[in-house]
């Protein structure tokens, strides 16, 4: 037989039951609505029939058809896009189904999800923005209504009360290690560590020795030190915490050292620079900055920033500039007292204090860091242990949520609050954010680069130190 002809033989011998097949769920394909299509999937996610019949594995630009059941193994997650351009995150161990979608531009417009077992993770798309009250998540135990909103839900058997107590133990680790926080952000901030890696920060992120932070463009940011100095930093600024020691009961073991490798700065010294003076040093390229229980600005350019190097590079109105609104700062060889400014080219030039205060400090657009309030004392102690019960828990980040719980009590909570509904649907009541939402390492929706996620310990369980990744695209 040659080969064309035991081509068509086999070609013939197969068409009749491919044909069967086809037939056989083509009514189903065709009657069935589209509500969505899944993203992203990694790990074990599989898409089935109501009923439980049809189960197959699930991968990106898989559709969901309307009562199509969406589950997430273990070790697992998808990311999902609905019509009305809601993006979800499926977390591990979840079973979710889109029962109605209604996805129209009007007041008729809405959607009923049913989440029957673990989490979600969800921006909200325009359903909910044309009629508030349409769109609705139903559990077991509560139905949530959403409102234009970014919330993450999660259905809690013993599994969360676990991982909550693994995070605050984590937590209480990164407090110890912690020597400030970023209490405000404006724009980006991003911090480079020292043994390397970036990460992004938010108010109220960590900051820890070795940490090069960074402001872009139009950006700013406060921060908070243990020993309750505070430094705003200016855009286009980078300003490197190279220690910060500081324990109130040991007055000899008080340091900080910093520097400023370019753009500007406002800062007010805290305990050390009271009780240690000669121990607080700020540096820059061109001289090293003492303090005296003080509040000032500094400006660096030109041979000031870190690198640059050479007298000769300076140009007009470069170098590094100081005003002191607050106290008295040694400025290389000079002193400049409170409402005094002062002036150092580079390296080789004497400092000299200027007869008037420059215009760019006077008129300064960044806040002094005394002007953000803030509560210190609850910002270098870690949380009590929250105790987590089965049940259902919603927490907001934007927009509002209601829950209606199964015996009819509803309440309704804003941005960066949450509630929680018993197992029996009795209850809710508002509760601090878990710990296991707060701090949840499976991305949201709209997370960047989900594809180049380090899936191991601690992320999506505990794999043995080994990586266990299955994609189906």
């Amino acid at each position: 037989m040659n080969t064309d002809n035991g081509t068509m033989i086999y070609r013939q011998a197969i068409r009749k039951p491919v044909l069967a097949i086809l037939l056989a769920v083509l009514p189903f394909a065709a009657g069935a609505q589209e509500v969505g299509k899944i993203r992203y999937a990694r790990g074990a996610v599989t898409l089935q029939k109501a009923d439980g019949s049809d189960a197959r594995l699930a991968g990106a630009n898989d559709l969901i058809l309307k009562g199509e059941v969406v589950k997430t193994g273990p070790k697992s997650f998808a990311i999902i896009n609905l019509q009305d351009d809601t993006r979800m995150t499926l977390r591990p161990k979840t079973t979710f189904a889109v029962e109605e979608m209604n996805a129209k531009k009007d007041k008729k417009a809405s959607a009923l999800l049913r989440l029957f077992r673990g989490g979600l993770r969800t921006v909200t798309g325009f359903i909910s923005k044309f009629n508030p009250n349409g769109y609705r998540v139903r559990t077991a135990v509560a139905t949530i209504g959403i409102r234009g909103t970014e919330f993450d839900a999660r259905l809690c058997e013993d599994d969360c009360s676990e991982e909550n107590r693994a995070i605050e133990k984590k937590q209480e680790k990164q407090t110890a290690q912690t020597v400030a926080r970023a209490v405000f952000v404006r724009g980006g901030l991003s911090a480079k560590a020292y043994a390397g890696g970036t990460r992004e920060l938010k108010s109220g992120d960590p900051i820890y020795e070795g940490d090069t932070l960074v402001t872009g463009d139009r950006d700013y940011a406060i921060l908070v030190f243990r020993d309750r100095s505070r430094v705003s930093l200016q855009s286009n600024t980078e300003f490197r915490v190279d220690e910060l020691r500081f324990d109130e009961k040991k007055k000899e073991s008080h340091s900080a050292l910093f520097s400023l490798l370019k753009g500007g700065l406002r800062t007010v010294t805290g305990l050390i620079g009271k009780l240690s003076p000669q121990k607080y040093r700020m540096r820059t390229a061109v001289a090293t900055i003492g303090i005296r229980g003080t509040g000032y600005d500094l400006l660096c350019t030109g041979p000031c920033v870190s690198g640059n190097g050479k007298p000769s590079e300076a140009e007009e109105g470069e170098g590094l500039w100081a005003n002191v609104w607050e106290g008295k700062i040694a400025f290389g060889d000079r002193i400049l007292d409170t409402n005094q400014a002062g002036y150092i080219r580079d390296r080789a030039t004497p400092a000299e204090v200027l007869p008037d205060i420059p215009g760019f400090f006077k008129q300064n657009p960044i806040p002094r860091p005394t002007d953000f309030k803030v509560d210190e004392s609850k910002l270098f102690v870690s949380g009590k242990a929250q105790k987590v019960e089965p049940g259902l828990y919603v927490s907001v980040t934007h927009g509002k949520v209601s829950v209606a719980a199964a015996s009819g009590q509803t309440k309704t909570v804003g941005a960066n609050q949450a509630l929680f509904t018993d197992a029996g649907g009795q209850t809710v009541n508002q509760v601090p954010i878990p710990a296991f939402q707060q701090f949840d390492n499976i991305p949201k929706p709209d997370a960047p680069h989900v594809d180049t996620l380090n899936i191991g310990q601690g992320v999506l369980g505990d794999t043995g130190g080994k990586e266990l990744v299955c994609e189906i695209k």
